[in-house]
């Protein structure tokens, strides 16, 4: 058996290995007979030939819709896919939303991004106007004055009443 001095002694030479591994450095050794090698110039890489540009007259069928109903609007498709909020143009985007999506069977985000990257609740909201338009009929919105004719016309009679 050791002795306590022994297992002591050990002990602290195990904790020391622990502790403190030895690294091993690698070596790199020169090697003095080899030549240089020589490399060849890479040849020069051609430039790649200019794509064609698309044909003019390709027209996808989203913008043939979009291009009909700005000439029956007598607006551009621009306009269309702007964000004007008068009638005329409104009117012209729910159009071509309702087209869209019933001709073409796009989506609401697909509709929304064609007339001009709106949200699918705004193409939704068009589509439904439109079909409303169809089965209706277009009823411009009226102004509604304040005071309307039924109250004008009670008040007339009380008017002249106090007067006489």
């Amino acid at each position: 058996m050791k002795t306590l001095e022994e297992l002591h002694a050990h002990y602290k030479a195990v904790r020391q290995r622990l502790d403190n591994p030895v690294v091993k450095k690698p070596t790199l050794k020169l090697v003095e007979h080899l030549e240089p090698i020589a490399i060849p110039e890479p040849e020069p890489v051609p430039p790649p030939a200019p794509l064609p540009p698309p044909p003019v007259s390709a027209t996808t069928p989203a913008r043939a819709i979009l291009n009909e109903v700005a000439a029956k609007y007598e607006l551009s498709v621009a306009d269309i896919r702007g964000a004007c909020r008068k009638s005329k143009f409104v009117r012209a985007r729910q159009e071509a939303a309702y087209r869209l999506s019933v001709e073409l069977k796009f989506s609401l985000s697909q509709v929304g991004r064609v007339i001009g990257n709106k949200d699918h609740t705004t193409a939704l909201h068009a589509i439904r106007q439109h079909k409303k338009i169809l089965v209706e009929g277009y009823k411009p919105k009226t102004r509604k004055s304040c005071v309307s004719s039924a109250h004008v016309t009670q008040v007339e009679p009380q008017a002249q009443e106090h007067h006489v």
